[in-house]
């Protein structure tokens, strides 16, 4: 649980001290003899066996929680949990959650408790997972582990709870885990020593082979109960509760040596997707009753060993996102290798990580993957020589909301360029220009239709048809604050491809994509700033030497990655079509300067009204259309000697 922003629960007030022993029947269990193991699969469609973990039903209060059996994939029926918000919350209860634990045993020291994790509420930010070693449960008392998948923060947690307040053991960094709501995932806690916690993510579609771990060190509690739970991290919150649906539910006791090395963390993840270009392949092996011999070690790509001379295989485990007081590094070993060459996209991969423990034992996880690196397909490009006229049609807009900040999103920045805006506007401007490289401070330029330092709201968009060569392409952006380019069928295509977005409110990245052939390409640059610092610079890099060039760049003819402003003239024999672009028209625009409405007489940039497309005639019937981004209506259609003459306007 992410504690910098929310508590599991915080001190008692006196109205929930009074609380405490109307809750007793609802959340304890009683103590009886320990048991080897549990397992659940709900399809009776009770919980019998079970104590439920809710908060109360009071007047006035929402905070009760739901239990249910809805189907599950098997045709059985799985076990769902649902807290509602605890918006009416008269006695301080605060964040709503619920779950369920086995009170028929008690854990000591070596444990594993696993459940299948079917589905989840994404559009809340909560938790859904494990309790472990939970005890003297109730409101405001309960101490013991979670083991959860954060929905908001998308990462694993290892959290200690004492009388219900959570401190963060273990995590893996916000934004390290993102689930696919069309998958399912099992979730598996174990300790084989009762105080380093093991938590794995599991694909169910690759069940032997873990996506993802936690690791960590903790000796507050070593004895307890198992069982589910979920969690709301927004409190206050009218909308938002927690739920989560879990089935398959097994905890036990391991046999001596029963939790030998193993692995805990694969890249690319099993059933999963390798987004880099060239991927790297990562295998983590965590010594626990048996460990690693790392000279043991043999990985497989598509059958094939691969030269230990091109592994690196490091002597730990290393958790870096745990928190600082934690331990970070876990003996056993990482295996990596970068895979050389450029995998066909698609195309479906298989890794094998073989290695021998000390009991003597071989051990084996096979995992398979698929490359999905970003690429643009031939089927979208205009063929070169298509377009005329260099540059990007770029619009600002601004909102002043009062002078307050908007959010700091590249979906807000969507809904002020939507058409018609979604935030009501205050500037606006469209604008040709040559590279994207603005700062707020004019150096090099300023963002078209805005004078220096009034960045405050903004969202820009930028479109353009790069000309790219067949094969890998690496692109260079600094950003403050958030931006994103984008490649899909068209220009308005709304479901086009993130060639790259940067996952903060700054960034200094490079990134990898791959080109099919040669041609003109639509692209889609966002960029948003709600104050402070603003810059955003787009560049190419050179794969050989790695040195820059601006897209675009006028001053760089012979390494420039050109854009063609994206104004095309199409024809057809039929006025039904088909139109596909005429590569013969030559177009010529017409500006003006755009001047800012607080900086006058300021230029601040040059927006395009119309022009001409002239373009040879074939001696037989042609009809012609306009594509462009913009609002665009034809004038005028005249002949001049050899050639038709089509004037535009640009709205």
């Amino acid at each position: 649980m992410k504690t910098s922003s929310c508590a599991f629960l915080g001190v008692l007030s006196p109205a929930r001290v009074g609380l405490a022993s109307a809750l007793a029947v609802i959340l304890l269990g009683g103590t009886v003899p320990r048991l080897a193991a549990q397992s659940a699969d709900f399809n009776a469609g009770n919980d019998t066996g079970w104590t439920r973990y809710t908060l109360p039903d009071l007047p006035g209060f929402s905070g009760a929680a739901t239990f249910s059996f809805p189907p599950d994939d098997s045709g059985g029926q799985a076990y769902r949990i649902s807290a509602p918000p605890t918006k009416d919350d008269p006695y301080g209860i605060m964040n709503a959650r619920a779950g369920s634990y086995r009170a028929d045993v008690t854990y000591t020291g070596r444990f594993s408790v696993g459940v299948d994790l079917l589905g989840w509420n994404a559009t809340w930010r909560q938790e859904a997972g494990l309790l472990f070693y939970f005890q003297d449960i109730g409101l405001g008392t309960s101490d013991g582990y979670t083991a959860t998948y954060s929905s908001g923060y998308q990462q694993l947690y290892l959290s200690l709870i004492n009388n219900e307040v959570a401190t963060t053991i273990a995590e893996l960094g916000t934004g390290a885990i993102v689930l696919d709501p069309t998958h399912r995932y099992r979730l598996v806690a174990s300790s084989h020593d009762g105080s380093t916690f093991l938590f794995q993510l599991f694909d169910k579609s690759q069940p032997d082979s873990p996506w993802a771990s936690a690791i960590g060190q903790d000796s507050t509690y070593n004895a307890g109960q198992c069982g589910v739970f979920t969690y709301e991290q927004t409190y206050p919150s009218d909308t938002e509760g927690a739920e989560a649906t879990f089935d398959n539910y097994v905890a036990t006791v391991p046999a001596a040596g029963g939790l030998p090395a193993t692995v805990t963390d694969l890249t690319p993840p099993p059933g999963g997707n390798a987004t880099a270009v060239y991927p790297t392949v990562t295998a983590a092996i965590l010594d626990r009753d048996t460990t690693v011999d790392p000279g043991s070690i043999v990985l497989y790509l598509d059958g094939v060993a691969v030269a230990n001379a091109s592994l690196t295989i490091d002597p730990q485990v290393h958790k870096p996102a745990n928190p600082s007081s934690g331990q970070q590094d876990f003996m056993g070993a990482t295996v990596t290798y970068s895979i050389p060459t450029l995998l066909p996209w698609g195309s479906r991969h298989t890794n094998s990580i073989v290695f021998v423990d000390s009991a003597s034992v071989r051990r084996t996880n096979t995992w398979a993957w698929t490359t999905t690196y970003p690429c643009l397909f031939a089927s979208n490009s205009l063929p070169l020589g298509s377009l005329s006229v260099r540059g990007f049609d770029v619009r600002m807009v601004q909102s002043a909301n009062g002078g307050n900040t908007l959010d700091n999103t590249l979906a807000r920045a969507r809904q002020q360029l939507a058409v018609p805006p979604l935030i009501p506007l205050d500037l606006t401007a469209t604008s040709i220009v040559q590279l994207l490289s603005w700062d707020k401070t004019g150096t090099p330029t300023n963002v078209p239709g805005l004078c220096p330092g009034s960045y405050i709201n903004i969202a820009v968009e930028s479109l353009a048809y790069l000309e790219l060569t067949a094969g890998v392409h690496r692109f260079h952006i600094r950003s403050d604050d958030r931006a994103g380019l984008y490649s899909g069928t068209t220009l308005a295509d709304t479901n086009a491809l993130a060639l790259w977005e940067n996952p903060g409110n700054t960034a200094d990245s490079t990134f990898d994509f791959v080109v099919e052939a040669d041609g003109l390409y639509p692209v889609h640059s966002l960029w948003e700033e709600t104050g402070g610092g603003a810059h955003l610079y787009l560049s190419s890099v050179n794969l050989g030497d790695l040195s820059e060039v601006p897209i675009n760049d006028p001053g760089n003819p012979a390494g420039v990655v050109k854009a063609w402003y994206p104004l095309a003239c199409r024809s057809a024999t039929a006025v039904t079509g088909p139109y596909a672009v005429d590569s013969t028209a030559v177009n010529v625009l017409t500006t003006a300067d755009l001047v800012g409405s607080d900086c006058s007489p300021t230029v601040v940039g040059q927006s395009v009204t119309g022009g001409t497309f002239t373009v040879p005639l074939s001696g037989t019937t042609r009809y012609y259309r306009l594509d462009s981004p913009r609002a665009t209506r034809i004038t005028n259609f005249s002949k001049s000697g050899p050639n038709a003459v089509i004037t535009y306007q640009v709205r």
